[in-house]
């Protein structure tokens, strides 16, 4: 359909991309309207997955509540709207370059760790991060570093996915699972304006009810938590985060997840925890935080990072073998390229086209020059550093960037096992002990996860009518303001809310901080107990492959404070009774719309009203 209002036309031959095997360049516009709705989507989201990346170690999609809004205010209240306006919101909203993860694990590492110290390109002093000092001037050098590299890795990632796009995306199995079902409902969203109205009512009873709890803790009344602990045996705790925003998330990872995060929670705070203290193994108090780090750097941290990290390697490694034993079996396509193949279709690509050539050069020089001069594996030679960077740019690179768009495409997931034996392995080997090298890498080779939120879309651009251009485009509309949001909205939460607090688990930071240390000391026993850490990584896979039991939700259970243990439980349970009552149709066509508007808008008030209640 065409838009009686006035558009301007984002496409043009100015971005020189190869658009070879594109269809005809689509007639129908992107207006600056799609661009702002893109743009603040993509921050709002990128709030809500940073805040849940650093608590949890997850995060979600929210492609469908994206394509629901702009159906709803575009087409039915705008005056008409296209798929190719919609699908650009879609990628725009998804598309996030944010330093969450990153920039927290630095400050955390240098609050809880004394012996971890980072360089001043990568972090400020100790002494400004300890007073939790916000001068601009003593974080412009550390701050620089870190989003002029992301954009130069992000660059360099367009550079090579362009080239390998059509090659990744030919075959049956580069299906898409995730992204396939949002770019349908661009094709057919004719029940968008009611479902826009659902997500718009959930997100307001979000907010009502959270700020409902919060504001009566401006005068120190505390309605968001209930303890049950004093009526328990010594040792057991139970008390209960009053969070919307936690029950939403509950219901969102599926039954399977929250209910075995429940049953693990339990029996930690419930069984393990006042047999602990009634042996004097641990010590009781009523500080429930002081106890859950004595609790869990005590005895639940090695089978936790066990069942999260070893057993995620050994189901990859059962599911290689299943791919492996049956592949005689099946039919595989000839269309389908290998990774010597594809590396071939790489450097082709690369070389034929003289932009590509020159851009993929100069980007690799400036970060080899960076390594050289910045050299984070110091003590090692520099020259190290210029050779680890040529591995990580070229090979590694090139191999993580294939195996991420391979599994992304054919399961839905993303996982991260490859980094850890492209790269913590060789820098390992190397003899390399320190934290600055296990965490700097990244900095220096091609993002390899830009596959998973463009290739999608071209595939499918029949129903998105989006060429090349429109998703580098859409995808740089989300990356450059949420870049400088998520700096902000990190220092903001570190500063008033702080990390590893009641507000703030930040379990993801605690499993990377376990993770480093681990190779940064090079002693492992002085981390992890090897025995549970083990047992806890064969028993979670093995319950995962053979009982409902979920992994994840076992590892989580035995990470996560007490007082998110019910409220996920509680989540998990509506998700069973609403399965079952009103079948898992229900979950995708209006479930997952409510808590979505639950959860966004419930956590936005959870964040602004506790930095409010520092200033009063």
């Amino acid at each position: 359909m065409n838009n009686p209002l006035k558009r301007v036309q984002l496409t043009g031959s100015r971005l020189n991309l190869d658009e070879t095997a594109q269809l005809q360049e689509p007639k129908e516009f992107v207006g600056w309207r799609a661009v702002l709705l893109g743009a603040v989507l993509s921050v709002v989201f990128s709030a809500i997955n940073g805040y849940l990346s650093i608590n949890l170690g997850m995060n979600f999609g929210y492609g469908a509540v994206a394509v629901i809004l702009a159906y709803s205010l575009f087409h039915i209240r705008g005056g008409g709207s296209c798929r190719r306006e919609l699908s650009y919101v879609l990628i725009a909203s998804t598309s996030q370059m944010a330093t969450y993860q990153t920039l927290a694990f630095v400050l955390y590492m240098t609050e809880t760790d004394p012996s971890a110290s980072f360089p001043g390109w990568l972090s400020p002093a100790r002494d400004v991060i300890l007073a939790k000092d916000l001068t601009l001037s003593l974080w412009l050098k550390p701050l620089g570093f870190l989003i002029f590299t992301m954009a130069v890795s992000m660059a360099a990632g367009v550079i090579f996915h362009t080239v390998l796009r059509d090659e990744l995306n030919r075959g049956s199995k580069m299906i898409w699972p995730s992204q396939s079902a949002t770019t349908k409902l661009v094709d057919a969203c004719m029940e968008g304006g009611g479902s826009a109205r659902l997500v718009a009512l959930a997100a307001v009873i979000g907010f009502a009810v959270t700020m409902a709890q919060y504001l009566p803790s401006i005068w120190g009344i505390d309605l968001t938590t209930l303890d049950l602990s004093g009526l328990l045996p010594r040792g057991a705790y139970l008390v209960i985060f009053l969070s919307v925003a936690f029950t939403s998330i509950g219901y969102l990872i599926s039954p399977r997840t929250s209910l075995s995060l429940l049953g693990s929670g339990l029996l930690t705070y419930l069984v393990a925890s006042p047999i602990l203290v009634s042996r004097g193994a641990l010590e009781y108090t009523p500080d429930i935080m002081a106890f859950y780090n004595d609790m869990l750097y005590g005895y639940t941290l090695s089978p936790a990072i066990g069942v999260m990290l070893l057993g995620g390697i050994l189901l990859s490694v059962f599911a290689l073998a299943k791919a492996t034993l049956f592949k005689g079996k099946e039919k595989v396509e000839e269309s389908e390229a290998g990774y010597l193949e594809l590396f071939k279709v790489l450097v082709k690509g690369i070389t034929g086209n003289k932009v590509y050539l020159v851009a993929t050069v100069g980007i690799f020089i400036l970060l080899a020059s960076l390594a050289y001069v910045l050299n984070p594996f110091a003590p090692l030679s520099p020259w190290f550093a210029v050779g680890f960077t040529f591995y990580s740019f070229f090979i590694a690179g090139f191999l993580e960037l294939v195996f991420i768009a391979k599994i992304s495409a054919e399961t839905g997931m993303g996982v991260g096992v490859m980094s850890m034996l492209l790269y913590d392995l060789p820098i390992f080997s190397a003899g390399y002990r320190g934290y600055t090298g296990y965490w700097a890498y990244s900095f220096f080779r091609p993002n390899p996860w830009l596959g998973s939120g463009s290739f999608p879309y071209y595939k499918y651009r029949d129903e998105t009518r989006v060429s090349w251009r429109d998703i580098i485009l859409a995808k740089v509309t989300g990356w450059v303001p949420t870049v400088f949001f998520s700096v902000f909205l990190t220092l903001v939460l570190w500063k008033y809310v702080g990390f590893g607090t009641e507000m703030m688990p930040s379990v993801g930071l605690i499993q990377s901080k376990v993770y480093v240390t681990m190779l940064a000391t090079g002693n492992v026993s002085s981390v992890l107990n090897p025995w549970t850490f083990v047992a806890g990584g064969v028993l979670g896979a093995l319950l995962e492959v053979f009982t409902p039991v979920s992994m994840m939700g076992i590892g989580m259970g035995l990470f996560l404070p007490p007082h998110y243990i019910v409220p996920f439980g509680v989540g998990g349970l509506i998700r069973l009774y609403t399965d079952r009552r009103y079948g898992k149709e229900f979950y995708e066509e209006r479930g997952r719309l409510v808590v979505t508007g639950l959860m966004a808008s419930s956590l936005l008030v959870q964040v602004l009203m506790t930095v409010v209640t520092n200033f009063l």
